[in-house]
């Protein structure tokens, strides 16, 4: 190990210990909770979602069971990026590969969006692992077609298949396709293969690994694209909104980091030497480009979320290494990042940063004491028997079922996946035990409250840390249940 290679080691090192004691002792996630109840119940695809994530969290939880399985998942697709990264390393900087790979990896780790994004199981991180590796396989195509390289093809094809794989994990997968599409048009040499039926032939390969999707759909009535296009923003889809894309901008910048914004606008102006360099520089530009813009034309309408923008950014993020400028501004960026990082796995696995100054944040108190909250339910169970366990919502439903470890029911007026679960009468006259928490709305509450032919409390308690109270929880008994 070089001294000068040290520090950014460290770095890196620390970022993962944060990761490392953050999968060890927190408790899952709302999300992650609800991903994991998907794997248990095995579908084509999934209301909210594409079905690969929750496939794939089936696979290895048959060997590693429950929460080891899902975070050691997450493990894989990092070893994954990081080997993608020192790929790159070893044919952008062959004389000191070294340097730019822990470059490249400190900036990823530290980045508060891929941190933070890959920290917990949504299905960000399969997703980035995969448009990465798409990106890798076009870019070798790209290269080596160039160079008039016989047998090029099957990495066309391979970027194809990788690119269905991303979009079979997150709808958001199909901006690679489209950074695909503009290095066709922009680049001379491959501008003749859309005369050929390559190209058309790899996006109906990629187009075709969604068959799932538009099975569960079709057989659905289009409801994940309904919900996805409608229903999930409240009546405001189709009103344009300019503050949107400012927000989005604004919102992106700030959790990617705003000390990258510079060394971003350096890559998109540079001319790289080698051919490799220019290559990838040219697919993950073109992606961010395609990602961002096709980003903001959807937030016009649809207030699009900051975090779908990694798709777009992933590609770009080893590509920084070399652009990065004067140490001060990597050592600024390190730093912000591991502070953030530092206080993400704080927020989310000790205390709530809130409650450091006698405040709550039940965003974050919510993701406490799990099995506390289990011993509650089961205790009340045990005084005042009931026929369901069940809860005010999806996230809350899945953490519950994990902890207890059987099935709850969301008897909630949202829908979920859990409503693909039951029917319509299943719960007819049936009595409940009802977790609720103290950031329910009022609505969800009395909604539920007026199904049941009586609705009492029976339990009120604190999750606290340290002394601290985080996190009131409610326990009601309703009885017979009346759709």
């Amino acid at each position: 190990m070089t001294r000068s290679l040290a520090p950014l080691q460290i770095v890196v090192a620390l970022l993962l210990a944060l990761r490392l004691y953050y999968h060890l002792t927190a408790d899952l996630f709302g999300d992650e909770a609800y991903y994991f109840l998907w794997s248990q119940h095995l579908s084509w695809s999934y209301f909210d979602h594409p079905p690969l994530h929750a496939w794939l969290i089936r696979a290895i939880t048959t060997v590693l069971p429950g929460v080891l399985g899902i975070r050691t998942l997450m493990w894989l697709t990092l070893a994954g990026v990081l080997a993608i990264f020192w790929d790159w390393s070893k044919r952008i900087a062959p004389a000191d590969p070294q340097t730019w790979f822990w470059t490249a990896a400190a900036l990823y780790l530290a980045s508060p969006l891929f941190f933070g994004f890959t920290l917990i199981a949504y299905h960000d991180h399969l997703l980035i692992l995969l448009s990465l590796a798409a990106m890798h396989c076009f870019a070798l195509f790209t290269v080596r077609h160039e160079a008039g390289e016989p047998n090029t093809l099957r990495w066309l094809y391979s970027a194809a298949v990788l690119l269905g794989l991303a979009t079979l994990t997150k709808y958001t997968g199909i901006f690679v396709g489209f950074g695909f599409a503009l290095t066709f048009l922009l680049r001379p040499k491959l501008r003749p293969l859309l005369l050929t039926p390559h190209p058309w032939l790899a996006a109906l390969l990629a187009i075709g690994l969604q068959a799932p999707v538009f099975y569960w759909n079709l057989t659905e009535g289009f409801a994940s694209f309904r919900f996805h296009l409608g229903s999930r923003w409240n009546g405001q889809a189709g009103h344009v909104d300019w503050w949107h894309p400012a927000r989005f901008l604004l919102l992106t910048i700030a959790i990617l980091s705003p000390i990258l914004l510079w060394p971003l606008l350096r890559l998109i102006r540079a001319r790289p030497a080698g051919a490799f360099a220019d290559a990838t520089r040219s697919v993950a530009v073109l992606t961010f480009a395609a990602s961002t813009l096709g980003l903001l034309a959807v937030s016009l309408v649809l207030d699009a979320y900051f975090y779908w923008s990694l798709v777009g950014l992933i590609g770009v993020m080893p590509l920084l290494a070399g652009c990065i400028g004067r140490r001060v501004v990597l050592w600024l960026h390190l730093v912000f990042g591991l502070v953030c990082a530092t206080l993400m796995v704080v927020n989310f696995a000790v205390l709530p940063i809130s409650a450091f100054n006698g405040g709550k944040d039940p965003g974050s108190g919510i993701n406490f004491g799990w099995s506390e909250i289990a011993t509650r339910m089961r205790a009340a169970q045990a005084s005042a028997p009931a026929d369901l366990f069940a809860s005010t919502g999806y996230s809350v439903t899945a953490q519950l079922a994990v902890a207890l470890g059987t099935d709850v029911a969301d008897l909630s007026p949202n829908w979920s996946q859990f409503s693909y679960w039951v029917g319509a009468h299943d719960y007819d006259g049936k009595s409940a035990l009802v977790l609720s928490g103290e950031n329910d709305k009022r609505e969800e509450v009395a909604f539920i409250r007026q199904h049941f032919a009586s609705f009492t409390e029976i339990d009120r308690f604190t999750i606290s840390r340290f002394g601290r109270p985080i996190f009131t929880w409610r326990i009601y008994r309703g009885e017979n249940w009346r759709p």
